[in-house]
């Protein structure tokens, strides 16, 4: 049973909130924000942490919600793309705004994940929502000898193809939203409270019976999904495991100032962040002394110490500096070798990294069936930008061409990655791949692209309208679409408009 919510907790607000003659969402009576002291009887005061910087990107743990605001959240995700007010001290559901956009679903490999947060701020910055409550279930505190423990088991992601998002495209009551939910990684977890000693032991045994492993000292705080259930999963997978589809973590991106769309920002070195004074460690906000983290992306010296300490995600975001040469000389062999390491550790931004080296033979060995398999590994992890870069490499190959399209379809359907639309459009405008030339088909994959942001769907469009071919024929469409696909990058669609 989950602890009474504190106030910073997802407002729990039904839908029809929207829809309020008002315009607004209506207000909510919320309980008295406990603290450690008023969880144990003594006079602890909540840790205090610092607002967040604006416009961060943010990956957080729902675990600490209630079960109707996990809820909540996935109907806003049915509806729309899901707006919320977050500054790194509470997290709540904007249902009054309201943003166009969908989700697709990607099955992924499954993963566990088990983290154990060591301090009271800890929990404080990492589940700002209920952490806190659960913090009487060891005291009101975690040390050596107590923990608040949790296991994550992740078998997909929904994700919307948006990569930003700005002011002007609101709709509704919208001044608090600070972030949209760019991605909602599905599973199951189970967090345990007590002992260290015994509360591994309960948190693996957290299936249909969350509280089946808890002894006199410790006990399941909550739990959603069945662990179990989740064995069954598969990364072709349409759908989740029945008992294994709730909400686990969020990827947060912010809603930018500006109004107009235009091309999206490179996001390799856009890593998550936490609150002043916390630094990403294993998916929790933590107090960068007591664990290798996540270092700063404009510090490569920071980066190559946390590497060299364990930090996976360290050591991908060097290696993209000494890809890029950004912050560091460009170096491609310890770019590769870098992004092999973080590859190893299951972060897919290393996989695409030692790809890019290992097909182009920059600095290493030419090697295309190895660079394949890192790309396929990443792509099956539910990287659509790896599923793109897969597809490309399988077409580059005559041998391997004829898979390329299962590749852009994992992308464009679920993967997030519109450019894996626009090939597909270019698959069945040409006829490669493996695929007959069906200007229809390339018009509708075309289509959903162009209307992501691809300015290679965009201008793929264009071109079917001037010449009429799987479309009507449309000179002043085309040099309309032609115009989008040149204001979105494109040099070749400048020309021709």
């Amino acid at each position: 049973m989950n602890a009474p919510p504190p106030r910073a907790l997802i407002a729990v607000l039904p839908l029809a909130l929207a829809a309020c003659p008002s315009g607004k969402a209506a207000q909510t009576v919320q309980p008295p924000v406990p603290t450690v002291g008023d969880a144990t009887g003594g006079g602890g005061a909540r840790p205090e942490i610092a607002a967040c910087a604006a416009g961060g990107r943010h990956d957080l743990m729902v675990v600490d919600w209630t079960p109707e605001a996990r809820g909540d959240l996935e109907v806003a995700m049915k509806e729309g793309v899901a707006l919320l007010s977050y500054d790194c001290r509470s997290v709540r559901l904007v249902p009054s705004c309201a943003l166009a956009g969908g989700y697709g679903y990607i099955g992924t490999t499954r993963r566990e994940k088990k983290i154990d947060l060591a301090t009271a701020d800890e929990v404080a910055a990492s589940l700002p929502v209920g952490g806190l409550a659960w913090l009487s279930d060891v005291g009101g505190k975690v040390d050596r000898q107590s923990a608040l423990l949790a296991q994550l088991v992740m078998v997909g992601k929904h994700t919307t193809a948006r990569k930003r998002a700005d002011r002007g495209e609101l709709e509704g009551g919208c001044d608090e939203v600070t972030h949209y939910v760019r991605a909602a990684t599905v599973g199951a977890f189970v967090v345990a409270a007590g002992s260290k000693a015994e509360v591994a032991a309960a948190a693996k045994v957290a299936g249909k019976g969350a509280s089946a492993g808890s002894s006199s000292s410790t006990r399941v705080a909550a739990h959603d999904g069945d662990l179990d259930a989740c064995a069954g999963s598969k990364p072709d997978a349409k759908a989740p495991p029945a008992e294994c589809g709730a909400v686990v973590r969020i990827e947060l991106e912010p809603v930018n100032a500006g109004g107009g769309a235009g091309a999206a920002p490179a996001a390799d070195l856009a890593v998550p962040t936490c609150a002043p004074g916390f630094a990403m460690a294993d998916g929790a906000c933590v107090r960068p002394t007591t664990r290798p983290h996540q270092c700063a992306p404009d510090d490569a010296a920071g980066c190559a110490t946390q590497c060299d300490a364990g930090h996976a995600g360290s050591c991908a975001t060097l290696a993209v500096m000494h890809r890029d040469g950004a912050g560091a000389a460009q170096d491609w062999v310890k770019a590769t070798t870098l992004g092999k390491q973080a590859c190893d550790q299951e972060v897919t931004l290393g996989c695409r990294v030692a790809a890019a080296g290992m097909l182009g033979g920059e600095g290493v060995a030419r090697d295309r069936p190895g660079a394949v398999a890192l790309l396929d590994r990443a792509c099956l992890a539910g990287d659509g930008q790896a599923c793109v870069e897969l597809g490309l490499a399988r077409l580059g190959d005559a041998r391997t061409a004829g898979d390329a399209q299962y590749a852009f379809r994992r992308a464009c359907y679920g993967g997030g990655e519109y450019e894996g639309c626009a090939w597909l459009g270019v698959l069945y405008f040409q006829g490669r791949g493996g695929l007959r030339a069906n200007p229809k088909l390339a018009a509708q994959f075309f289509e959903k692209g162009c209307k992501e942001g691809s300015a290679r769907a965009c201008e793929g469009l264009a071109t079917l309208h001037k010449g009429g071919k799987g479309v009507k024929k449309d000179a002043a469409r085309a040099r309309e679409l032609f115009a989008r696909a040149c204001e979105l990058g494109s040099e070749s669609a400048c020309k021709a408009r």
